[in-house]
């Protein structure tokens, strides 16, 4: 049966098809068999990394680390096997969790928070995997945890459902290109300081606007020349816009997105897409460093965006077919920026026997977020990268320019030591559930299922304070919110003329 013939299908047995194709495990999807292969993959991956790592880690941080990448079994099982009636957001989170607090661990040579810093002792390294895994758990324990049910009753329910096709696609389309338009041309430079945040979510618009074709087209419900369009074009020019700004980050986030689409109305994880989307990763990051110095205040700052993309994909060629760096200098490079476990090592070292606890201190700019910079002009900067940074020499005093992010579970420890990473963790894990329950649910529409993407999307940057991703929660539902005020004017629009007719007959 084709997924087109599968989506008519199960609409005749549930008041919303896209809650029956997003809540409906694939037949054969909780089987032994299914177990047992994943099982039999996730042996074999360890397996490998442990016979590959060059850095002679010690074993019990294989232990922890092992353990850390195995877990990624669990939250997929419970996904695919359907105990977990949601967009795979726990997935993909963990995956995301996995490569920073543990992957690295199997590529380094040398443990350490910079290329030219000392190595830091076993000891703290231990202590680091050791807590990550307690955290991972205690975030899994919150978000699968009973407490949810708790919250579901009170909680509100976003129902966004969008039935008139051709509206859908045409306002998609035109969402997908007004982004593309404001994120390649300069108009957010001329923005002033209080309008920042609005561009940045009107950028945002071709990312929305490519999850609904993406989810459109996976359901048969776009015709061949607009899919073209959009993996041809759309897709892929909107994930080089978010190189061209210089972190890797900002590009590979969209295809994170129609990963998690594809993923929710397939029901299936696209494991060959992340391995190319990692293999990617661990190219793009080192290219950043050179187009970083020509872009940000180099020779290229003024350039434009074609020719700074064609000067990142001239960097993507020297270091790959162009041989001008090792392979295993490229892997060392991009893991060594991807590894959190050694800064988080470095916390726990410092902490507080040099560094004193900061009781909260860097949660403070979660109080401003709500309030726009329109209504409050000196709203407090976010800084936390640069005060990070210096507090603890990652960077020196005189350094003013560089941010070192401050992943959650490190801020939550240099805040509270080890409670703060138990009872920090738990309530991420409750957020994090608490979000989708109020977009995925019976009755929740195309327009939910593309919301909840967005929104849990920005929850996967785990490696930033929280202030940086939680402060962005009521400001993304609003986003959305509006969107679909947007999609609900045009579906009545467009049914204004059918309804003088049928006035005028009558």
């Amino acid at each position: 049966m084709t997924l087109s013939k599968q989506f008519e299908s199960t609409a005749q047995h549930s008041s919303d098809d896209w809650y029956a194709l997003v809540s409906t495990p694939r037949p054969g999807s909780s089987s032994l068999g299914q177990a047992m292969k994943l099982a039999a993959w996730v042996a074999v991956a360890l397996i490998a990394l442990n016979l590959f790592a060059p850095g002679a880690p010690t074993l019990l941080e294989r232990v922890f680390a092992s353990a850390i990448l195995a877990s990624l079994a669990l939250p997929v099982w419970l996904w695919m096997s359907g105990a977990d009636r949601s967009i795979p957001f726990m997935p993909f989170l963990t995956m995301v969790f996995a490569y920073y607090f543990a992957l690295p661990l199997f590529l380094l040579r040398k443990f350490a928070v910079g290329m030219f810093k000392p190595p830091i002792p076993s000891h703290y390294i231990e202590l680091a995997l050791g807590y990550s895994l307690l955290g991972l758990y205690c975030m899994f324990a919150g978000y699968y945890g009973p407490a949810r049910w708790l919250f579901t009753p009170i909680l509100p329910r976003f129902n966004m459902q969008w039935r008139d096709l051709r509206v859908v696609k045409l306002v998609a389309l035109t969402l997908g290109f007004g982004g593309l338009f404001i994120s390649s041309s300069h108009v957010l430079s001329f923005l002033p300081l209080t309008l920042e945040q609005i561009g940045v979510f009107a950028a945002d618009l071709s990312m929305v606007g490519i999850c609904i074709l993406v989810a459109l087209q996976l359901t048969g419900r776009l015709d061949w020349i607009t899919a073209a369009f959009l993996w041809g074009f759309l897709i892929p020019v909107r994930i080089g816009v978010g190189l061209e700004t210089g972190s890797a980050a900002s590009g590979l986030i969209v295809g994170v997105a129609v990963a998690m689409t594809f993923a929710s109305v397939r029901r299936s994880i696209p494991w060959k897409m992340m391995a190319l989307g990692t293999i990617a990763f661990f190219i793009l990051r080192p290219a950043e460093i050179p187009y970083r110095a020509a872009t940000w205040g180099g020779r290229y700052s003024d350039a434009g965006v074609i020719e700074k993309a064609r000067m990142f994909g001239d960097i993507v060629y020297r270091l790959t077919v162009g041989g001008a760096v090792r392979p295993e200098a490229l892997i060392e490079m991009a893991s060594l920026r991807l590894a959190q476990f050694t800064l988080f090592a470095e916390v726990i070292a410092d902490t507080p026997a040099i560094v004193p606890f900061w009781a909260g201190g860097s949660y403070y700019p979660i109080l401003f977020k709500p309030i726009p910079r329109v209504i409050l002009p000196d709203k407090p900067e976010e800084v936390t990268g640069q005060t990070f940074g210096h507090r603890y020499g990652v960077i020196s005093v005189e350094n003013i320019g560089t941010s070192i992010n401050l992943p959650q579970i490190v801020e939550l420890y240099a805040n509270f030591g080890l409670t703060g990473v138990i009872v920090g963790m738990f309530l991420f894990g409750l957020i994090y559930r608490i979000l989708i329950e109020m977009y995925v649910h019976p009755g929740m529409g195309l327009g939910a299922l593309v919301g909840g993407v967005y929104v849990l999307s920005r929850m996967l940057d785990v490696g930033s304070a929280a202030s940086m991703s939680l402060g962005l929660i009521p400001w993304s539902i609003i986003f959305i919110a509006i969107l679909h005020l947007v999609m609900e004017a045009a579906e009545i629009s467009a049914m204004a003329p059918q309804r003088q007719k049928l006035v005028r007959h009558a």
